[in-house]
């Protein structure tokens, strides 16, 4: 007789943290989730559950510690079993790679600490989309197994398969072809129980027709466990005709069942798009997250440094800082699909954040500031770098002066050399004199994860040019006049690598010379802002959800022109001029679109290799998107976008989310769209199109998952809402690689931190970094102190070529050094030589260690 084949029935709820209930308010129906859970466990000795989210148990059990001995009973009899490992179900694809991280940290050593349970199920259920990082990233934080519904290529994968990243590692995945609800919402007497079972099992047979053991989730969003469904399946398997036997399992029931399969089919790659509207809905929330990610990972740099120089750690406060942001990383919410008293408890979240990171920079800094030997004539400026090479890149620091008669500054550098610097929104007292003002520079050569000292030197009389450092006497204002509308139709902008020209009165970038190697970057009108009407949803394109849709978008979105509807900014006529300085020159513009207005800044640094813009829109439109244009020379190019911890080549005419750039180049020349929290890129035929942002709201949805009747989402249409947009273009020779782009994002997202700081001596000289790495190809993504005490670093191969023999020096005496996971698990010891360590890097390798050290002062 042939043995009867088995569904595996894996209970869960569809944890949704926050999305059209509050966070708080979600939690009163969580703890009756857990408890209903619980109680049919108590009912039934072959039921099971599943919870996946730190942050619905952990309340629960700061409410009901009585609980937790129960939680971690049903956790050793192996029939509640906790998935996830993190804090929330994340979006993966728009949060940097160090977001993802800290959600596993944070996550998997709450349950090791608070249940004594080691997660080893990856629990995506319903995130939009999947980045090709990801089974490296899944293998290093200990997790043995990945279950997904959205974005696989196409419907013919089998629901079981090993997903290979872009570094080869590979992880077992099981996707879910009829989503995580399947078999929820069961009836509720035999016959019909009966027969919609058999329904499904065939379904999910269809994807794994040789396997004699099947799986089927039952859970829905915010779901209760269905009471009634135990008898059913106990009245199901007494049936000596029924075609296969129903068991209740955990997902590692499963997967010591799929293990013992031999063949598996190897996909490698992405699972993405899915849900392209989500990348530029409530695009605030982008922008929110990307600055926060900045601030936090720069205030745990500097707690670093610090604590090697001996002083306490902020680590607590830096998760407390830390969590309001990962949670709003939750699927729903970094999508922007929220109704808007979530909104706007969101923005409470971040700015609370914000305000704890602040904090802690600013004490993190002071205590770094106060062993810095920073006598000399002056104001002392001191300039940090968090990035792990030497870099030469922008400083800006305001000033003021009490004393009468200051009518321009000196800058003298840490080797007393001068530099030039641009004086910029003065405010003077009554005799012309400053009183205050930011000073803009050139920081060069600011030591990797270090700093340098700079003093600002007031001056009574105008340098011997005879010129203010911000130009701001009245040759300043005939510059500009004179550049405008008033006397010429086009003005241009350059620095020692490009020359932009624009238009005057449309705002319009014209042409990109890029003087070394002597060629045009564009193909047409660059930085043209088009706005299109778009009646879809949060989720969709113009289109509302399909909220079944679990494979990957590949509908073409075209370039928008006058032809397909779209209305160009370079329609609407204008004013603009250009501003020069010692340190920047830049083009502004402003006119009126649409029913709003519309506003350019166009700048280029001397001695930086980008073009910055920021482009505001004050939007007074419903259902539309806002799209920059830039036809660039590259027209047979491949297009490469930065995604976590690596980059890939993706299709051209989709929309996909990018990480902070993207390029398109043929590998002799290319030009790399550089951005700040703008995750929606699409390149069509060289041109590449970045979303800005869109006014939409949630047109229609089913009343479950917690949405109710009268439930608001109108904010999301930004109506009278001004919005601003950074942005940069960075045309190169070469290819990306040589080119060295996911540097400059990096450099664009995340500023030079400067400080001003008394007069004192110190223990640390006027020029220090930490470290020097012998490969260019290698980015420091992270320097915390760990959670066992130790200095703990990130690095990764950026370029997808690999690091050999990689050679890291530090600037301390480094007592030991391990490789650790991403949960800071001690993998393997290091040899230490000269106080530095050897490791090698594969392709897009990811590798995090611990050191114990003391840095040095000199």
């Amino acid at each position: 007789m042939k043995e009867k084949k088995t569904l595996w029935l894996v209970v869960h709820t569809h944890w949704e943290g926050a999305v059209f209930k509050t966070r708080d308010e979600y939690l009163e129906d969580g703890f009756r989730i857990i408890l209903n859970g619980l109680n049919l466990m108590q009912q039934h000795p072959d039921y099971r559950f599943v919870l996946d989210q730190v942050c619905h148990v952990k309340p629960f059990l700061e409410r009901y510690p009585e609980q937790r001995q129960i939680l971690k009973q049903r956790i050793a009899e192996g029939r509640l079993e906790i998935v996830g490992g993190m804090d929330i179900m994340p979006d993966v694809n728009m949060p940097a790679g160090e977001s993802f991280v800290r959600q596993v940290l944070y996550g998997k050593r709450y349950w090791r600490e608070t249940l004594g349970v080691e997660v080893a199920s990856g629990w995506l259920l319903d995130t939009f989309g999947h980045h090709a990082q990801m089974p490296q990233l899944l293998n290093l934080a200990g997790l043995k197994s990945y279950w997904f519904f959205r974005g696989v290529q196409s419907v013919d994968t089998p629901s079981e398969f090993l997903w290979q990243g872009i570094d080869g590692s590979r992880i077992p995945a099981f996707w879910l072809p009829y989503g995580y609800s399947m078999f929820h919402f069961a009836p509720g007497n035999k016959v019909e129980f009966d027969s919609w079972v058999r329904q499904g099992f065939a379904a999910v047979e269809a994807f794994a027709p040789d396997a004699a053991d099947l799986v089927g989730l039952a859970g829905a969003d915010v779901s209760d466990p269905e009471g009634h469904v135990p008898g059913l399946v106990e009245q199901f398997n007494r049936d000596s005709d029924a075609p296969f036997s129903i068991r209740f399992g955990v997902p590692s029931d499963f997967e010591r069942v799929a293990a013992e399969r031999v063949e598996k089919n190897v996909i490698e790659g992405e699972f993405n798009p899915v849900f392209q509207g989500s990348y530029s809905s409530r695009i605030d929330i982008k922008q929110w997250v990307r600055a926060l990610e900045v601030q936090l990972t720069t205030a745990e740099k500097l707690d670093a440094i610090a604590h090697g120089l001996g002083a306490a750690t902020e680590r607590e406060a830096l998760w407390r800082a830390w969590e309001p942001m990962l949670f709003n990383q939750t699927h729903d919410l970094m999508s922007g699909v929220m109704v808007d008293k979530v909104y706007d408890d969101s923005l409470t979240s971040f700015r609370f954040s914000e305000r704890l990171v602040e904090e802690i920079i600013d004490r993190e800094f002071d205590s770094i500031l106060a062993k810095i030997d920073t006598r000399g004539e002056g104001i002392p400026v001191v300039v940090f770098n968090g990035q792990g090479w030497s870099r030469t890149d922008v400083a800006e620091i305001a000033v003021a002066f009490s004393q009468p008669g200051i009518v321009d500054v000196n800058l003298q550098g840490p080797d007393g050399e001068e530099v030039p610097v641009q004086i910029t929104e003065p405010q003077r007292f009554d005799d012309g004199g400053l009183r205050q003002a930011k000073l803009v520079f050139v920081a060069e050569d600011i030591p990797a994860l270090g700093y340098a000292v700079y003093h600002v030197l007031p001056q009574q009389s105008l340098r011997a040019s005879g010129q203010a450092a911000g130009r701001a006497g009245s040759e300043h204002w005939s510059k500009a006049w004179s550049s405008g509308t008033s006397h010429r139709d086009s003005s241009s902008i350059e620095n020692e690598f490009y020359r932009a020209t624009f238009n005057c009165w449309t705002g319009e970038m014209t042409s990109l010379y890029v003087k070394d190697g002597d060629w045009e970057a564009l193909s047409g009108p660059a930085n043209v802002i088009a706005r299109e009407h778009d009646g879809g949803d949060f989720w969709e394109l113009y289109g509302n959800l399909d909220g079944a849709r679990n494979i990957a978008m590949s509908r073409p979105h075209a370039v928008p022109t006058r032809e397909t509807g779209a209305q160009l900014s370079n329609q609407f006529i204008g004013a603009g001029n250009v501003v020069e300085g010692l340190v920047f020159t830049e083009f502004n513009s402003a006119q009126p679109f649409g029913s709003g207005s519309l506003s350019t800044r166009v700048r280029v640094y001397n001695g930086i290799r980008r073009v910055e813009i920021r482009t505001t829109i004050n939007n007074e439109d419903r259902f539309v998107r806002y799209r920059a244009v830039f036809p660039t020379a590259c027209k047979k190019g491949t297009n490469t976008h930065e995604i976590p911890f690596g980059a890939i080549e993706r299709a051209e005419g989709i929309e996909f989310p990018a990480q902070r750039w993207v390029d398109c180049g043929d590998g002799q020349r290319g030009v790399a769209l550089l951005n700040r929290g703008l995750p929606g890129n699409n390149t069509v035929d060289g041109t590449l199109l970045l979303s800005l942002m869109r006014s939409a709201r949630i047109n229609s949805y089913a009343y479950q998952g917690g949405y109710e009747a009268g439930a608001g989402s109108d904010s999301g249409l930004m109506e009278g809402r001004q919005l601003s947009f950074d942005y940069a273009l960075m045309p190169h020779g070469e290819s990306w690689r040589e080119a060295q782009v996911y540097r400059a994002g990096y450099e664009f997202n995340e500023p030079l931190l400067v400080r001003k700081a008394e007069a004192h001596a110190g223990v640390l000289c006027k020029r220090w970094g930490l470290l020097e790495l012998s490969q260019a190809n290698v980015v420091v993504s992270a320097l915390k102190v760990g959670e066992e005490g130790a200095t703990v670093f990130r690095v990764y191969e950026a370029e997808g070529k690999g690091a050999a023999g990689l050679r890291i020096k530090l600037n301390a005496e480094v007592e030991s050094a391990a490789i650790v996971n991403l949960v800071e698990d001690v993998d393997g010891s290091l040899e230490v030589e000269d106080n530095s360590i050897q490791i090698d890097l594969g392709p897009f390798e990811i590798k995090t260690l611990a050191l114990r050290l003391r840095l040095r002062t000199d």
